[in-house]
C-alpha cells in the first residue's frame, strides 16, 4: 500500500475523525492529538461494544487437548483485533506488509489466549487472509526474536508461554530503548508504551499490597494471564540490579499519576494530566 493510500485509510476511521477534530477544531498539535486518541481508545470504549477493527469469532477452548475431533471440543467466543488502525498503519509504514501481518498474528493469538480460547494456524490464516504455510513461516520468524506464538497445535507442548507483551516489557527492563524495541519486535512505539503502562498498573497494585490476581484484574481490567506474567517479571526484576534500576525509573516516571489523583482528591480541583513530560 502506498503512503498516499495508507494516509487516506487512516482518515477514513473513527480515530481519523477524532484526530481531525482535535487538530482543526481545537488546534492541537498532531503529536498531542495522537496521544489523546490513544488514551481515549484505551479508557472510553465500552466493554460490550466491538471496537473498530475487531471481530467476534468462535474458537476451541483453551483447556481442550489435541486428538479429539473439533466438533467434540468445547468452544469459546472471543474478540480479536484484525486492524488496530493507526498503530497498524505505523507498523506497515516501518516494516511493510510482512511485519504488519506478524504483529497482527501475535496480537490475535494472545487475545484469544486471554479470553480462554486458542487459535489454530488455520484460524490465523483465515482471519489474516493468508495461507497456513505463510503463518508457519511468520511464527518461525517471530520465534527467532525470542517471542512465542501459542497456537492450538503447540499449546500443550509449550504451555501458554510468555506473550509478546511480557517479552517486550522484559526487554525494556533489560535496558532496550523504545527505538531498539521497535526494530527488534516490529511493534509500534504506541503499543510498547501501552504494554509498559499496563505493567506499571500491576507494579502499583503490588505497592498497594493488592496481590491477588483476581483483584488486580478487577481493578486494572487486565487479563489474569498477562497479570501472572507481569508478576513474574516483577519478581525477576527485584533480583537483577539492571532490571531493578530500570523498574524504579519506570515507576518514578509514572508516579505523577498517583500525585495528580491525590491532588484532585485533596483539593477537589480538576487535575490536569501530564502528557509528554509536561502539564
Amino acid at each position: 500500500m502506498s503512503n498516499t493510500a495508507r494516509s487516506r485509510q487512516q482518515h477514513k476511521s473513527i480515530e481519523g475523525e477524532l484526530l481531525y477534530e482535535l487538530q482543526h477544531s481545537y488546534e492541537l498539535s498532531p503529536k498531542l492529538s495522537r496521544e489523546i486518541v490513544a488514551s481515549a481508545k484505551q479508557h472510553l470504549v465500552r466493554e460490550h461494544a466491538l471496537k473498530e477493527g475487531q471481530i467476534e469469532v468462535t474458537v476451541v477452548g483453551i483447556e481442550e487437548c489435541s486428538g479429539k475431533q473439533v466438533e467434540k471440543m468445547a468452544k469459546q467466543r472471543v474478540r480479536i483485533t484484525i486492524d488496530n488502525t493507526l498503530e497498524d498503519a505505523e507498523v506497515e509504514k516501518e516494516f511493510g506488509r510482512t511485519g504488519l501481518r506478524q504483529v497482527r498474528l501475535q496480537r490475535i493469538s494472545s487475545e484469544a489466549i486471554d479470553q480462554q480460547g486458542v487459535l489454530s494456524q488455520e484460524d490465523i490464516g483465515k482471519y489474516l487472509s493468508c495461507s497456513v504455510r505463510t503463518v508457519k513461516r511468520d511464527i518461525a520468524e517471530i520465534k527467532k526474536r525470542g517471542i512465542d506464538v501459542v497456537t492450538r497445535g503447540a499449546l500443550h507442548n509449550i504451555g501458554r508461554g510468555q506473550t509478546h507483551k511480557a517479552k517486550i516489557v522484559g526487554l525494556y527492563l533489560e535496558g532496550l530503548t523504545y527505538s531498539e524495541l521497535k526494530l527488534r519486535t516490529r511493534h509500534s512505539v504506541g503499543a510498547i508504551k501501552r504494554y509498559l503502562e499496563s505493567f506499571t498498573k500491576v507494579v502499583m497494585a503490588e505497592r498497594h499490597r493488592i496481590r491477588q490476581v483476581e483483584e488486580i484484574s478487577s481493578v486494572t481490567g487486565l487479563s489474569k494471564n498477562i497479570i501472572k506474567q507481569y508478576q513474574a517479571l516483577l519478581q525477576e526484576s527485584k533480583k537483577d540490579p539492571t532490571k531493578r534500576k530500570n523498574l524504579e525509573e519506570l515507576i518514578e516516571r509514572n508516579g505523577y499519576r498517583e500525585e495528580l489523583k491525590k491532588r484532585k482528591k485533596s483539593t477537589g480541583k480538576r487535575a490536569l494530566r501530564m502528557i509528554g513530560g509536561s502539564i
